[in-house]
């Protein structure tokens, strides 16, 4: 929001804030456009080593363009490539393993300080985020998930239709957050996480 000034706005931050930048952005995207966004990015990870602030990307390739297995990991290749190494990815839950693959190298071979990957939601159903917990399971560089609108749309919905008050907000959301961290402790539980986090050893 602060455009070419976003290093001056990053000042008044507290130190311990993340900035996080949202790309909609497919590797195969026009070029021009790559290239715009590309360099607002650059723009931003400076700031953001000038002030000292972590920085999360998420990348959220459009839904009307093809994705392959490699196509996050081909995103994250040509961010890498012009010289932003972020501290955190946020990602949409790959559900192939070889997905996971390229992901998994193309950090390792760019930044093994990476502090790891967030799963994101897009108001996906617990079903579908449960699908991608699984699919996660034991990849050592994925660390949890940050799906805000898939705990809180319904509540909100309901909020401002006035179906739902301030309490039973606060019940729906807490419950959902609950639930979602069970799904995500029993995949991690699973032999299959236990068996991939020990190879990875």
């Amino acid at each position: 929001e602060a455009g070419p000034n976003v290093g001056l706005a990053l000042r008044t931050w507290p130190g311990e804030h993340v900035v996080k930048c949202l790309l909609a952005y497919h590797p195969d995207d026009d070029l021009a456009l790559r290239e715009e966004q590309l360099r607002s990015l650059v723009t931003l990870a400076d700031a953001c080593n000038r002030t000292g602030h972590e920085l999360l990307v998420e990348v959220i390739p459009p839904r009307d363009m093809p994705a392959q297995a490699n196509t996050l990991a081909r995103a994250m290749q040509q961010i890498y490539a012009i010289g932003v190494w972020p501290d955190w990815w946020k990602l949409p839950p790959p559900l192939e393993p070889a997905a996971w693959q390229h992901i998994n190298a193309v950090i390792v071979e760019h930044d093994i300080h990476c502090r790891g990957v967030l799963l994101l939601g897009l108001e996906a159903s617990e079903d579908h985020l449960a699908q991608g917990f699984r699919a996660a399971a034991g990849q050592p560089l994925c660390k949890g998930f940050a799906v805000g609108r898939s705990l809180f749309a319904d509540a909100a919905a309901g909020w401002f239709a006035g179906t739902l008050g301030d309490a039973g907000v606060i019940d729906q959301v807490a419950t959902r957050y609950k639930r979602l961290i069970h799904l995500w402790c029993e995949a991690q539980a699973t032999p299959t996480s236990r068996t991939l986090s020990r190879k990875e050893a």
